[in-house]
């Protein structure tokens, strides 16, 4: 059976229109990403915020998750070979369908569809949403990468996802995720000639700063 992913969920509204699906980035949890709820939420949107923990424990951090295992067989993603990054994609692919899952409940349960959810992903998690998004056989409103990256290297199939509205943010500074990797990001997404729009920030880290989220607020507001 598919498992619903858990995590908290919130709304100022009793018949919510959208629902925002939100990521945390690697060794973090849902409860401390939700935070970000509330500088985000404008009240036209009549937005649910629904934010999930990655179903993978990290030993010895007893409130951090994780989407996927970074060291597969013991091994650094960074220096993986194809035989790890296979076995992470199987990892990435269960995980999708959890995700995905997850989704359909929530909006079974508020008599919503996919077209009316954006999925947002931080770091670890901004991975996990395009990875979504790729897999997914329906519109959904929109994709929202922030400071993460795209793994994929092989041309998108999927003409939904194309068609799919993407916003991609990274900070200069990122000293996790490198800003070359939103560079090659960007060109990914050139190169497939998806919906997408793209902001670098100077002065930004692996972090969300205010002009973060008032750029992502412009987007939303013009896709909601």
């Amino acid at each position: 059976m598919n498992e619903i992913l858990n995590g908290p969920s919130i709304s100022k509204h009793d018949n919510p229109k959208k629902i925002i699906f939100m990521l945390h980035g690697y060794g973090d949890n849902a409860a401390n990403f939700m935070h970000l709820a509330h500088p985000i939420d404008m009240d036209d949107w009549e937005a649910q915020y629904v934010a999930l923990n990655g179903p993978g424990f990290i030993p010895g951090n007893f409130m951090g998750y994780q989407w996927f295992d970074l060291y597969p067989n013991g091994i650094y993603i960074a220096e993986a070979g194809p035989k790890e990054f296979e076995q992470i994609q199987k990892e990435i692919d269960q995980v999708v369908n959890k995700i995905i899952y997850t989704m359909e409940q929530y909006c079974n349960s508020l008599d919503l569809t996919l077209a009316d959810c954006m999925l947002m992903g931080f770091s670890q998690g901004g991975m996990m949403t395009f990875e979504v998004g790729n897999q997914l056989s329906e519109k959904i409103g929109g994709l929202i990468i922030l400071s993460g990256r795209i793994m994929k290297e092989s041309p998108i199939k999927n003409s939904i996802l194309k068609k799919t509205p993407i916003f991609i943010l990274h900070g200069e500074q990122d000293e996790v995720i490198s800003i070359q990797s939103f560079y090659k990001s960007i060109e990914y997404l050139k190169a497939n000639k998806c919906n997408f729009e793209s902001h670098a920030i100077p002065s930004d880290g692996h972090n969300i700063s205010p002009e973060a989220i008032t750029l992502l607020q412009n987007f939303l507001k013009k896709i909601l």
